[in-house]
């Protein structure tokens, strides 16, 4: 079992960037300080509209780009940890610019990316880069192919929908052979399906409840089987993890920022839970679309993954908007000290 952090935040969008810059650089240090297997960074393009309208005052919160911020990031870690783009918007991307860029970060994480791609659905986003909701799933399964063609192939030549390419050669050429893995993010059953047809791996959203995750696992066994695919060795999620040293502490905190959390996308109509700090917080924990609690409530709730779907790479996730540094610091030495021992092996 490999654990990783997403280092990642919704920062405020007014946030002085050199200050966010170095609490991202402290949160990997501290990750690779305490044993984290993983690395990761995530992508967002745009999270609503530029002005205000009847629903009141859009989410607007700041991120870095995460390519660059892992070749940062490997320049320092170098091979102490493992790098995953979780999860890249590869719809927007031209496959050609991708496939380079993708080739490069792998030398400079020493052989070790993995790919974290999904389709994406902000409406801002698809506004954003000229590209009609219609065509994004055209869009992203032919960019990954000739992506993927690119990355393994000497000379490409390909003619579809949204690219093409005569005679293609890339200049950057990755270390992992034939191409980092794959992992292809999913939420609903056709994206599962999809995962089991173009990638390597699925990588299962932070937001799917486990009763969910375990019906989808069922169809992407299926899949797999009916494509004469071997099951994957690993098989990652991401988790949204809440620790305190006591559970009183830990719900006390996570309440309200859950609540707002949700109600700020809900507003926007991302998420529909409802209802108060109290009742949204008991929800996200029954369903386990968070991991909350004191050490041993989050060795329990880790537990329940491994054994009820056999996930092998769990990525915590701690992306809520305002965060205290100091706060997130704790929680990885926290899982790191008294929760990852229990649960590695």
């Amino acid at each position: 079992m490999q654990f990783g952090m997403n280092i990642s935040t919704d920062d405020p969008a007014g946030r002085d960037p050199m200050s966010r810059l170095k609490d991202y650089l402290e949160r990997a240090r501290t990750a690779a300080d305490m044993g984290f297997d993983t690395i990761a960074v995530a992508h967002r393009y745009s999270f609503g509209p530029a002005k205000a309208d009847e629903r009141g005052e859009p989410l607007s919160t700041s991120r870095f780009q995460p390519l660059l911020v892992l070749a940062h990031l490997a320049a320092e870690l170098r091979d102490r940890v493992n790098y995953v783009t979780g999860i890249y918007m590869s719809t927007f991307a031209h496959p050609v610019q991708l496939a380079e860029d993708i080739a490069t970060l792998d030398v400079f994480c020493r052989g070790r990316l993995r790919l974290g791609v999904g389709l994406g659905w902000m409406p801002y986003e698809l506004e954003a880069f000229g590209i009609p909701k219609s065509q994004r799933v055209s869009r992203f399964e032919e960019g990954i192919d000739l992506c993927r063609r690119l990355l393994t192939e000497e000379v490409v030549n390909f003619d579809g929908k949204h690219f093409q390419a005569r005679d293609a050669h890339m200049v950057a050429r990755a270390i992992q052979k034939p191409m980092p893995p794959l992992w292809i993010g999913a939420s609903a059953d056709a994206a599962v399906l999809r995962a089991a047809r173009i990638g390597n791996s699925w990588i299962m959203s932070a937001h799917i409840a486990i009763d969910e995750l375990e019906r989808q696992l069922a169809l992407y066994r299926g899949e797999l089987a009916r494509l004469g695919k071997p099951f994957p060795d690993e098989l990652p999620i991401v988790r949204i993890v809440y620790v305190a040293p006591d559970r009183e502490t830990a719900l006390k905190e996570a309440e309200p920022m859950i609540a707002k959390w949700y109600r700020d996308r809900g507003t926007w109509g991302w998420f529909l839970t409802k209802g108060s700090a109290g009742a949204v917080a008991d929800e996200v924990m029954r369903s386990g679309r968070w991991i909350i609690g004191d050490p041993d409530d989050c060795v329990e709730q880790i537990t329940r993954f491994r054994e009820r779907l056999g996930v092998n790479h769990m990525v915590f996730a701690m992306v809520w908007p305002g965060a205290e540094q100091e706060k997130l610091l704790r929680a990885i030495r926290l899982l790191a000290e008294r929760v990852l021992p229990h649960v590695k092996d």
